[in-house]
This record gives C-alpha cells, sequence and structure tokens, in this order.
C-alpha cells in the first residue's frame, strides 16, 4: 500500500484522529479536504493529534484541498462528518471517486453506508463504527482523551468485491498501530452502538445533564431504558442480528460504568446551539418503525421535544 493515494474528507474531531493515525506511515499519499482558516492551518502547521492513548504527533499532508477536483482518483476516501453533511461532502469528493475506490464513512448511526452506496453506486463502500472521545480543538488541533479508541470494520454487502475491500482497510489502518477490529457483521455491531446513541445522547441532549444526573432521577432512567428497547425492537424487526439483551447491557453500562459527568457530543452540540444529529438517531428509529409498522411512542415524544428545542435556535436537527 506505500503508494496508495488516500483521501480524508471532514477533519472534524474523528476525521482528524484517523488522518493523524494514517498520517505516521503514509504521510506522503495522504490529501486532506478542509477549507478557509482550517485549511490554511493544516497546510502551514499541520494535523496536531495530541492522544492520551496513541502518544503525540504531527502530520503533514501530500495536499490540503477544497474538492475533489483537485485529485487524481484516489484508492481510499474516508468520509468523516456529521449525518446532515453527507450530501454537500459527497458532491466534493465526487470528482476523485472512480470505480475501484474504496469508500467508508465513519459515522455516527446505522444509514451513512445505504446513503454513500446510493451516492456511488459504482464504488466500492464498506462500512465502519469507531468508539472514542475525541474532540476537534479551537485551534484545530486534535485531542484524543482515554485510554482507548477502536474502531470496527466491515461491510453490510457480501460479495467478494466488497468482503476483500473492507480487509484492506482492516489491514491498512492495522499496519499503523491502530485498534481495529474486522467483523463478518458489522451491522450488529453498528446497531449495538446506536442503542446506546438513541438513548444516552438524546436523553442528556434533551435534558442538558450527564450520566450522574440521569442516574438520580427516576424517571428519566426509565424513559434512558425505553429509548434504547424501541431502538433494539426496530433493528430485530429489520432483521439485524443483534446480540439478546443489548438494550439492557447498554442501560446497566450507563448506570453502573459510565462517569459521573459524562456527557454526549450530541449534548455539546445542542448546548453550543449547533446542528444536531437527532434526525440520524430518532428520526431514523421513528422512519424504519413506520415502514416495518412498530409503535415507538418514546422516540416520537423525544425527537418532538428536542426538534423543539433545536428549531427555537435554528438549529438542524
Amino acid at each position: 500500500m506505500e503508494n496508495c493515494k488516500i483521501t480524508v474528507a471532514g477533519i472534524g474531531a474523528v476525521g482528524g484522529q484517523i488522518a493523524a493515525m494514517l498520517g505516521r506511515k503514509y504521510e506522503d499519499n495522504i490529501t486532506l479536504i478542509a477549507r478557509g482558516k482550517h485549511a490554511e492551518t493544516l497546510r502551514e502547521k499541520g494535523l496536531i493529534f495530541k492522544s492520551e492513548f496513541y502518544g503525540d504527533s504531527i502530520m503533514h499532508p501530500a495536499a490540503v484541498v477544497e474538492r475533489g477536483d483537485e485529485l487524481p482518483v484516489q484508492d481510499f476516501v474516508f468520509i468523516c462528518c456529521k449525518n446532515y453533511s453527507i450530501d454537500q461532502i459527497c458532491e466534493q469528493v465526487r470528482p476523485c471517486i472512480g470505480p475501484d475506490t474504496i469508500v467508508m464513512p465513519v459515522m455516527n448511526g446505522v444509514e451513512p453506508g445505504d446513503r454513500i452506496r446510493e451516492k456511488f453506486p459504482d464504488a466500492i463502500c464498506i462500512d465502519s463504527l469507531i468508539y472514542t472521545i475525541t474532540a476537534k480543538e479551537p485551534d484545530y488541533s486534535i485531542k484524543q482523551s482515554g485510554k482507548y479508541t477502536h474502531i470496527f470494520i466491515g461491510s453490510k454487502l457480501r460479495d467478494e468485491r466488497h468482503v476483500e475491500a473492507s480487509k484492506k482497510v482492516y489491514e491498512l489502518f492495522k499496519s499503523v498501530g491502530f485498534d481495529v477490529r474486522y467483523t463478518d457483521d458489522i451491522m450488529s455491531e453498528v446497531w449495538q452502538k446506536f442503542i446506546l446513541n438513541c438513548g444516552f445522547n438524546v436523553m442528556t441532549s434533551r435534558y442538558q445533564t450527564t450520566s450522574g444526573l440521569i442516574r438520580e432521577n427516576e424517571e428519566w432512567c426509565n424513559d434512558l431504558a425505553e429509548l434504547m428497547k424501541e431502538a433494539e425492537a426496530v433493528g430485530r424487526a429489520e432483521g439485524v442480528n443483534i446480540p439478546e439483551g443489548t438494550a439492557a447491557s447498554k442501560y446497566d453500562y450507563c448506570m453502573e460504568k459510565q462517569p459521573y459527568d459524562a456527557t454526549s457530543s450530541m449534548r455539546r452540540d445542542v448546548d453550543a446551539k449547533r446542528p444536531t444529529e437527532l434526525d440520524a438517531f430518532l428520526g431514523a428509529v421513528i422512519r424504519k418503525a413506520d415502514k416495518l409498522g412498530i409503535d415507538v411512542p418514546y422516540a416520537k415524544r423525544y425527537h418532538k421535544e428536542l426538534s423543539e428545542i433545536i428549531n427555537s435556535y435554528g438549529g438542524n436537527i
């Protein structure tokens, strides 16, 4: 893979971490897509990565561009953005994606893989999910906190072309020392994280609260559990191989293992009056539930209440 061409689109917390890690071996192969002051900083100072788990590093990419039409066709394109930016970022990278390009979203939710496959039907679009505590700092550096960051890689489509592509990306990440895990059932892993997000991200955002304060409120505890149960029921009805008791185990994790002051990125978005991924979480649950004929009263209630909060400051759900 020494001569491969790699593009990372969306140099926020997750995209920055992925670019920084891949840059430890493939710095001369990597292009970052960014704009404005962010792009200027990346060109002048490089991508600064401060990590408790992987150690600190500075990566100077081969190029920083605004659009894919400034590039030749790439071997790998990693799309790392919030769900509400998928359409925009896909148009940015479209010119550098060919039929043999491996495209992989690293995003929240259960819909990004399918959405990107619709955007690029001739490319090889695989799937992933990441567990990390990472933030983009005001100076555009990336800060990873905590003693873990791992990524699951696989393909929802099980034909040889997509399976081999997902294994190739696994080897790419493994070669730079990233904690990467290959799975033959990526959607099971995606849904397990999604179930947690549908409860924890929503509750912390709705009440602008933390894990510890949820534990002290009996009504909030009940609603957290119900939101996760509804998401699990929808996933099972869709045919996803979700392990028995997933919602219960995610609830127990929130109750017993999360730090008292733990909160979510979506809560931080609401606090800062930014667009959110509410649609990627409860919006997806409601769309799928309606299609499957499943009642999800907690998802609908919290989607309505959070939508009103977000709309009050002119945000995007």
